[in-house]
């Protein structure tokens, strides 16, 4: 497994760099969409949606991705829109009010914790392709702390219910990998941000980060699978590698907003 994981790292992390930092930003749009629709079928086959629909809504869902690429923003008439269509296709498909609120769910929620929440990372590509490398490099950086440090010392659950492999010794790694990833990314890309800052970035993301992962994990056990998918050897699917990473784009994004006003 360790194996894999290796293997797979050290052949995509260096694509992954030069893809973000030399190439169009096109190019990450593409990218972006094309994790967006992968991630989102995910989800929506671990709830067991069928096949064709997954497809079509998760082809819906690149569409805020687009929009912010075009406006930097997402309308809050086209969040109105896809919920409506939700919510009217249930009404007129299935003509029965039975599991109303259990059918409609995956699709509305598929599609605010996954394109709308990577919508972000065109936010960060707007500031510097940096910024994106940096929020990947860090949030890796702490899972990969969790995992090993986890793994050697970890004896006491962290949430138990949700990820019962999670410790909190494997947490507290997971923060102290961020602040230092945090620090020698700002080092290496020339940061003028503060020590102070760029600490308190990195403590921030270490802990959204473990939320974020703890939340597919919830999803996960209550769909009973184990990973989202088995696109990456030894890394499951999409889905499960950018968990932690769909509610620490926001976080990054708005704190380097309010940390260079």
């Amino acid at each position: 497994m360790h194996t894999k994981r290796l293997i797979v790292a050290s052949i995509a992390l260096p694509i992954f760099y030069c893809y973000v930092m030399y190439l169009h930003r096109g190019y990450f749009l593409l990218l972006i969409c094309v994790m967006s629709f992968i991630s989102q079928t995910e989800f929506l086959a671990m709830y067991k949606v069928k096949e064709h629909q997954r497809y079509f809504f998760s082809l819906l869902g690149i569409i805020p991705i687009c929009m912010t690429y075009k406006y930097n923003d997402i309308p809050t008439s086209l969040l109105v829109t896809m919920v409506a269509t939700v919510l009217f296709g249930r009404l007129f498909v299935r003509k029965h009010p039975e599991n109303a609120l259990t059918d409609v769910a995956p699709y509305i929620i598929s599609f605010l914790y996954i394109p709308v929440m990577l919508s972000y990372f065109v936010k960060l590509l707007f500031i510097g392709p940096q910024m994106v490398i940096f929020l990947c490099a860090v949030i890796w950086g702490a899972d990969s702390f969790a995992l090993y440090v986890g793994k050697a010392i970890g004896k006491r659950k962290l949430y138990k219910q949700m990820s019962p492999n999670k410790t909190i010794e494997g947490a507290i790694a997971a923060i102290i990998g961020a602040i230092l990833c945090c620090l020698l990314l700002r080092a290496y890309f020339g940061l003028t941000m503060s020590l102070s800052k760029t600490s308190l970035i990195g403590i921030i993301l270490g802990v959204v980060g473990i939320a974020g992962d703890l939340v597919e994990s919830m999803f996960k056990r209550d769909a009973n699978v184990k990973d989202s998918g088995s696109l990456l050897p030894g890394h499951g699917g999409i889905l499960d590698k950018i968990d932690g990473m769909l509610f620490s784009a926001p976080a990054l994004y708005h704190m380097l907003i309010m940390f260079t006003r």
